[in-house]
Protein backbone atom coordinates (compact mmCIF):
# COMPACT_ATOMS: atom_id res chain seq x y z
CA UNK A 1 0.00 0.00 0.00
CA UNK A 2 1.56 3.61 -0.48
CA UNK A 3 1.53 5.98 1.60
CA UNK A 4 2.65 9.84 1.16
CA UNK A 5 5.03 11.30 3.26
CA UNK A 6 4.30 14.53 5.08
CA UNK A 7 5.95 17.13 6.49
CA UNK A 8 8.96 14.55 7.12
CA UNK A 9 12.37 16.04 8.65
CA UNK A 10 15.72 15.63 5.69
CA UNK A 11 16.70 12.83 7.98
CA UNK A 12 14.45 10.29 9.77
CA UNK A 13 14.03 6.27 10.58
CA UNK A 14 11.69 4.15 8.59
CA UNK A 15 9.78 3.16 11.89
CA UNK A 16 9.16 6.77 12.65
CA UNK A 17 7.87 7.57 9.01
CA UNK A 18 5.54 4.13 9.16
CA UNK A 19 4.33 4.77 12.78
CA UNK A 20 3.30 8.49 11.37
CA UNK A 21 1.17 6.56 8.99
CA UNK A 22 -0.40 4.03 11.61
CA UNK A 23 1.24 1.19 10.15
CA UNK A 24 2.99 -1.37 12.83
CA UNK A 25 6.78 -1.78 11.63
CA UNK A 26 6.96 -5.44 12.70
CA UNK A 27 4.04 -6.24 10.12
CA UNK A 28 6.51 -5.31 6.69
CA UNK A 29 8.56 -7.02 4.67
CA UNK A 30 9.64 -4.03 3.35
CA UNK A 31 9.63 -0.74 1.98
CA UNK A 32 9.93 1.17 -1.26
CA UNK A 33 10.36 4.88 -1.08
CA UNK A 34 9.60 6.66 -4.36
CA UNK A 35 12.05 8.51 -6.94
CA UNK A 36 14.02 10.73 -6.50
CA UNK A 37 14.97 8.49 -3.54
CA UNK A 38 14.78 4.91 -5.43
CA UNK A 39 15.14 2.49 -2.73
CA UNK A 40 14.15 -0.89 -0.65
CA UNK A 41 14.60 -0.81 3.08
CA UNK A 42 14.38 -3.47 4.62
CA UNK A 43 13.40 -4.46 8.48
CA UNK A 44 16.54 -5.32 9.93
CA UNK A 45 17.74 -1.13 8.57
CA UNK A 46 14.12 0.23 9.77
CA UNK A 47 15.75 2.02 12.71
CA UNK A 48 18.60 3.97 10.70
CA UNK A 49 18.35 7.47 9.79
CA UNK A 50 18.11 8.09 6.26
CA UNK A 51 17.92 10.93 4.28
CA UNK A 52 14.02 11.72 2.80
CA UNK A 53 13.89 12.54 -0.84
CA UNK A 54 10.45 10.79 -1.65
CA UNK A 55 7.07 12.39 -1.20
CA UNK A 56 5.93 8.27 -0.93
CA UNK A 57 6.72 4.89 0.58
CA UNK A 58 4.74 1.63 -0.72
CA UNK A 59 4.91 -0.97 2.03
CA UNK A 60 4.89 -4.69 1.41
CA UNK A 61 3.71 -7.43 3.88
CA UNK A 62 4.89 -10.85 3.81
CA UNK A 63 2.32 -11.72 1.50
CA UNK A 64 2.93 -9.56 -0.77
CA UNK A 65 5.25 -10.80 -4.07
CA UNK A 66 8.56 -8.83 -4.51
CA UNK A 67 8.65 -10.07 -8.08
CA UNK A 68 5.66 -7.96 -9.00
CA UNK A 69 6.33 -5.63 -6.59
CA UNK A 70 9.44 -4.92 -8.58
CA UNK A 71 7.76 -5.31 -12.29
CA UNK A 72 5.34 -2.27 -11.25
CA UNK A 73 8.33 -0.83 -9.85
CA UNK A 74 10.53 -0.96 -13.17
CA UNK A 75 6.98 0.00 -15.01
CA UNK A 76 6.73 3.13 -13.05
CA UNK A 77 10.44 4.66 -13.41
CA UNK A 78 9.92 3.83 -17.02
CA UNK A 79 6.91 5.71 -17.43
CA UNK A 80 8.92 8.74 -15.46
CA UNK A 81 11.64 9.19 -18.15
CA UNK A 82 11.01 10.60 -21.79
CA UNK A 83 15.03 9.31 -22.30
CA UNK A 84 15.36 6.86 -25.26
CA UNK A 85 18.93 5.96 -24.22
CA UNK A 86 19.64 2.00 -24.91
CA UNK A 87 20.55 1.36 -20.80
CA UNK A 88 17.42 2.64 -19.58
CA UNK A 89 15.20 2.83 -22.06
CA UNK A 90 15.74 0.17 -23.61
CA UNK A 91 16.63 -1.98 -20.84
CA UNK A 92 13.39 -1.23 -18.70
CA UNK A 93 10.88 -2.73 -21.77
CA UNK A 94 13.51 -5.83 -21.66
CA UNK A 95 13.11 -6.26 -17.47
CA UNK A 96 9.64 -5.88 -18.34
CA UNK A 97 9.30 -8.08 -20.53
CA UNK A 98 11.88 -10.36 -18.51
CA UNK A 99 9.50 -10.07 -15.07
CA UNK A 100 6.46 -10.12 -17.00
CA UNK A 101 7.45 -13.91 -18.36
CA UNK A 102 8.29 -14.69 -14.19
CA UNK A 103 5.54 -13.87 -13.00
CA UNK A 104 3.30 -15.19 -15.66
CA UNK A 105 5.01 -19.11 -14.67
CA UNK A 106 7.26 -18.38 -18.61
CA UNK A 107 10.69 -17.56 -17.08
CA UNK A 108 13.92 -19.87 -16.88
CA UNK A 109 16.60 -20.06 -14.85
CA UNK A 110 18.85 -17.86 -17.42
CA UNK A 111 16.78 -15.38 -17.04
CA UNK A 112 17.88 -14.13 -13.70
CA UNK A 113 21.65 -13.29 -14.60
CA UNK A 114 19.68 -11.48 -17.75
CA UNK A 115 17.98 -9.41 -15.23
CA UNK A 116 20.98 -8.67 -13.16
CA UNK A 117 23.28 -7.99 -16.40
CA UNK A 118 20.06 -5.28 -17.72
CA UNK A 119 20.44 -3.72 -14.36
CA UNK A 120 24.11 -3.73 -13.87
CA UNK A 121 24.11 -1.98 -17.31
CA UNK A 122 21.53 0.62 -16.39
CA UNK A 123 22.40 1.53 -13.28
CA UNK A 124 26.17 1.74 -14.70
CA UNK A 125 25.50 4.01 -17.98
CA UNK A 126 21.64 5.09 -18.07
CA UNK A 127 21.70 8.62 -19.36
CA UNK A 128 18.62 9.97 -17.25
CA UNK A 129 18.47 9.53 -13.64
CA UNK A 130 15.37 7.23 -13.50
CA UNK A 131 17.01 4.56 -15.71
CA UNK A 132 20.10 4.64 -12.88
CA UNK A 133 17.45 4.56 -10.45
CA UNK A 134 15.80 1.37 -12.39
CA UNK A 135 19.11 -0.16 -12.18
CA UNK A 136 19.99 -0.13 -8.71
CA UNK A 137 16.49 -0.92 -7.58
CA UNK A 138 16.37 -4.24 -9.27
CA UNK A 139 20.18 -4.96 -7.80
CA UNK A 140 18.74 -3.99 -4.84
CA UNK A 141 15.91 -5.88 -4.77
CA UNK A 142 17.63 -9.33 -5.95
CA UNK A 143 19.82 -8.74 -2.86
CA UNK A 144 17.06 -8.36 -0.48
CA UNK A 145 14.41 -10.27 -1.97
CA UNK A 146 16.72 -12.83 -4.48
CA UNK A 147 15.94 -16.16 -3.23
CA UNK A 148 11.93 -14.99 -3.72
CA UNK A 149 12.88 -13.81 -6.88
CA UNK A 150 14.95 -16.52 -8.63
CA UNK A 151 12.27 -18.87 -7.46
CA UNK A 152 9.95 -17.60 -10.17
CA UNK A 153 12.38 -18.65 -12.72
CA UNK A 154 14.62 -21.31 -11.47
CA UNK A 155 11.34 -23.43 -10.39
CA UNK A 156 8.16 -21.65 -11.30
CA UNK A 157 7.39 -21.06 -8.43
CA UNK A 158 5.98 -18.24 -6.18
CA UNK A 159 6.62 -18.70 -2.65
CA UNK A 160 4.05 -15.79 -1.53
CA UNK A 161 1.13 -17.11 -3.58
CA UNK A 162 0.82 -13.59 -5.18
CA UNK A 163 1.46 -14.50 -8.95
CA UNK A 164 -2.35 -15.58 -10.29
CA UNK A 165 -0.53 -17.69 -12.92
CA UNK A 166 0.92 -19.75 -10.30
CA UNK A 167 -2.23 -20.66 -8.24
CA UNK A 168 -4.38 -23.95 -9.44
CA UNK A 169 -8.06 -24.39 -9.17
CA UNK A 170 -8.84 -27.49 -6.59
CA UNK A 171 -12.67 -29.17 -5.55
CA UNK A 172 -12.29 -29.73 -2.04
CA UNK A 173 -13.37 -32.98 -1.29
CA UNK A 174 -15.25 -31.94 1.97
CA UNK A 175 -17.82 -29.66 0.32
CA UNK A 176 -18.14 -31.07 -3.29
CA UNK A 177 -21.74 -32.70 -3.92
CA UNK A 178 -21.11 -34.11 -7.31
CA UNK A 179 -23.88 -31.58 -8.57
CA UNK A 180 -22.10 -30.79 -11.69
CA UNK A 181 -22.41 -27.16 -11.78
CA UNK A 182 -18.55 -26.57 -12.10
CA UNK A 183 -18.79 -29.34 -15.03
CA UNK A 184 -21.16 -27.03 -17.00
CA UNK A 185 -19.46 -23.99 -16.36
CA UNK A 186 -15.75 -25.08 -17.40
CA UNK A 187 -15.34 -24.84 -21.34
CA UNK A 188 -11.89 -26.39 -21.60
CA UNK A 189 -12.87 -29.77 -20.58
CA UNK A 190 -10.42 -29.17 -17.45
CA UNK A 191 -12.74 -30.83 -14.92
CA UNK A 192 -13.57 -34.70 -14.46
CA UNK A 193 -16.77 -36.42 -13.04
CA UNK A 194 -20.35 -37.10 -12.68
CA UNK A 195 -23.32 -36.96 -10.13
CA UNK A 196 -22.58 -37.83 -7.04
CA UNK A 197 -18.71 -38.53 -7.36
CA UNK A 198 -16.33 -35.57 -6.22
CA UNK A 199 -15.27 -33.34 -9.13
CA UNK A 200 -11.11 -33.25 -10.27
CA UNK A 201 -9.45 -30.58 -12.10
CA UNK A 202 -7.32 -31.84 -14.29
CA UNK A 203 -4.30 -29.23 -13.61
CA UNK A 204 -2.99 -29.79 -17.30
CA UNK A 205 -6.27 -28.83 -19.21
CA UNK A 206 -7.48 -25.90 -16.49
CA UNK A 207 -7.07 -22.10 -17.58
CA UNK A 208 -7.56 -20.96 -14.53
CA UNK A 209 -10.68 -19.07 -15.52
CA UNK A 210 -12.46 -19.67 -12.53
CA UNK A 211 -15.80 -20.31 -14.13
CA UNK A 212 -16.54 -23.37 -12.03
CA UNK A 213 -15.54 -21.54 -8.90
CA UNK A 214 -18.32 -18.88 -9.80
CA UNK A 215 -20.74 -21.49 -10.39
CA UNK A 216 -20.29 -23.60 -7.75
CA UNK A 217 -22.85 -23.40 -5.34
CA UNK A 218 -21.19 -25.46 -2.08
CA UNK A 219 -18.19 -23.32 -2.66
CA UNK A 220 -15.76 -26.10 -2.79
CA UNK A 221 -13.76 -24.60 -5.96
CA UNK A 222 -10.94 -22.66 -4.27
CA UNK A 223 -7.58 -21.68 -5.76
CA UNK A 224 -4.29 -22.47 -3.67
CA UNK A 225 -1.10 -21.24 -4.02
CA UNK A 226 1.84 -23.43 -2.99
CA UNK A 227 0.10 -24.69 -0.48
CA UNK A 228 -2.36 -26.69 -2.10
CA UNK A 229 -5.36 -29.22 -0.54
CA UNK A 230 -5.08 -33.32 -0.55
CA UNK A 231 -7.78 -34.07 -4.00
CA UNK A 232 -8.19 -37.23 -4.99
CA UNK A 233 -6.56 -38.22 -8.53
CA UNK A 234 -9.62 -39.15 -9.97
CA UNK A 235 -13.31 -38.90 -8.82
CA UNK A 236 -14.98 -40.60 -5.71
CA UNK A 237 -18.74 -41.19 -4.11
CA UNK A 238 -19.61 -38.31 -2.12
CA UNK A 239 -19.57 -38.94 1.05
CA UNK A 240 -21.76 -36.37 2.24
Amino acid sequence: MDYAIENAPERETTTALLEAVGVEPVACKAVWYGFPQAEFVAPDHFGDLIEVTASSMRVFEETDCMASALLEIVDELRRLTECTCTFGHEGAFQLIAILGDGCQKKGSPADVALVRELADAAAAYASCEEGRAMGRAVLQALELFGEELTAHFEKRQCPTSGCAAFKTVHILVSRCTGCGACLEACEDGAIMGKPRFVHVVDQGKCTQCKRCQEACPEQAVVLAGAKKPKTPPRPIPVKR
